[in-house]
C-alpha cells in the first residue's frame, strides 16, 4: 500500500527545512529575521520557566572622590546587578489535510508534490508570521519592536519599570522630514553609544520602506557619475557602520540597536518543531503543526533607540 501524506510528512519535514535553512533561502522572505539571523542576533538556547537577562545597570554608587584623605568610606552592601524577566511567547503554523486529499494524491510523485508545498508554506509562513509580530507592538506575551523600544522610552519592559528607572528607558528621538532624519538619526547614535569610543554601536536599522527611500533621498546628491554609464539609487543602506533594512511590516519609525543588546531567543528543542500526525476528531481528515517557543528581548534597553515621527 502507497504511503499516505501523513507518513510522507514525517519523512519529508526534515530534509525540505534542512533546504529552507541553507544561507539563501532559511528567511527568504523575512529581511529582518534574515538580517537578525545574519548578525547572531536569533539566539537558540534550553528554556526555563521565564527567560532571564542579567544587568550590570550602573555605577558603584559609593565611589568617590575624596574631600580629605582618610575620609571614611560608605560600607553600604554594593548592589549594581538586576535582573530582566521575560515570558516565553509561542509561535503555532498548523498543517491539516483530509482524507480525501489522501485519496486524490495516489501517487508517490504527487504526494511529495503536495508535502513539499504544505510544508514549504507553513515554514514561510511561520516566518512571515514572526516577522510581524516581531515589528509589532505586543502580540499574546510575544513583544514587538514598537514594545521595546517606544517611542515614550518609558514602559515595563522584562518587568522592570521605566518610569521609575531611567537606566531602563530606550532613546527616543523624533524627526520632521527628509530635512532632519540624518541629524535625528545622528542624534539617536550618539546618544545610545554614550561616547564615541564604545565598541557597542548600533549594527542594525529597520523601518518600513518608505522612510527607507527617504533616508536614500537626503543621499542622492553625494552621488558622483563617470564615463557614460549613469546610476542612481542603492541596492543597500548604511547608516555609519550599520545595515538598514527596510520591511513590509516595518513602520515610519526607525529602530536602531546592536543583537548583544536586542535578540530574539528562541528553544533550541522547539524551534520549527514538527509535531506528530494525529486524525482530526469528528472530521475526516489529519493535521501535525509546526511549533516555536520564544521571545524577543533587550538586555541593555538605554543601548537601543528609535527615530520617530
Amino acid at each position: 500500500m502507497a504511503p499516505n501524506v501523513g507518513q510522507i510528512i514525517a519523512v519529508s519535514y526534515n530534509a525540505v527545512k534542512n533546504d529552507e535553512r541553507k544561507a539563501a533561502n532559511q528567511w527568504k522572505d523575512s529581511t529582518y529575521l534574515d538580517e537578525m539571523e545574519a548578525q547572531g542576533g536569533v539566539v537558540r538556547e534550553s528554556f526555563g520557566v521565564q527567560l532571564e537577562e542579567t544587568l550590570d545597570y550602573r555605577r558603584n554608587p559609593a565611589g568617590v572622590v575624596q574631600a580629605t584623605d582618610l575620609q571614611p568610606l560608605s560600607l553600604t552592601k554594593t548592589e549594581v546587578f538586576d535582573a530582566a524577566q521575560y515570558d516565553i511567547a509561542e509561535v503555532v503554523e498548523p498543517l491539516t489535510w483530509s482524507n480525501k486529499d489522501e485519496v486524490q494524491n495516489p501517487s508517490i510523485n504527487q504526494k511529495i508534490a503536495l508535502v513539499k508545498g504544505l510544508i514549504t508554506n507553513s515554514l514561510d509562513s511561520h516566518d512571515d508570521l514572526m516577522e510581524q509580530t516581531m515589528l509589532g507592538t505586543i502580540l499574546n506575551g510575544f513583544l514587538g519592536l514598537q514594545n521595546l523600544i517606544s517611542t515614550a522610552g518609558t514602559g515595563v519592559i522584562g518587568t522592570i519599570d521605566a518610569s521609575a528607572n531611567a537606566f531602563w528607558r530606550n532613546v527616543s528621538v523624533q524627526y520632521t522630514d527628509d530635512t532632519d532624519i540624518e541629524a535625528a538619526l545622528t542624534s539617536a547614535w550618539n546618544t545610545s553609544i554614550k561616547g564615541s569610543r564604545n565598541k557597542v554601536k548600533p549594527s542594525l536599522l529597520v523601518s518600513d520602506g518608505a522612510t527607507n527611500a527617504l533616508f536614500e533621498g537626503t543621499q542622492q546628491g553625494l552621488q558622483r557619475y563617470g564615463g557614460q554609464e549613469f546610476k542612481a539609487g542603492a541596492t543597500s543602506l548604511k547608516f555609519k557602520t550599520a545595515n538598514y533594512v527596510f520591511s513590509q511590516y516595518g513602520t515610519t519609525s526607525i529602530f536602531m540597536f546592536n543583537p548583544k543588546s536586542l535578540r530574539l531567543r528562541v528553544s533550541k528543542e522547539y524551534f520549527r518543531q514538527r509535531s506528530e500526525t494525529i486524525p482530526l476528531q469528528n472530521a475526516t481528515g489529519y493535521t501535525c503543526r509546526v511549533y516555536t517557543a520564544c521571545q524577543q528581548t533587550t538586555n541593555n534597553r538605554s543601548r537601543v533607540a528609535v527615530v520617530h515621527l
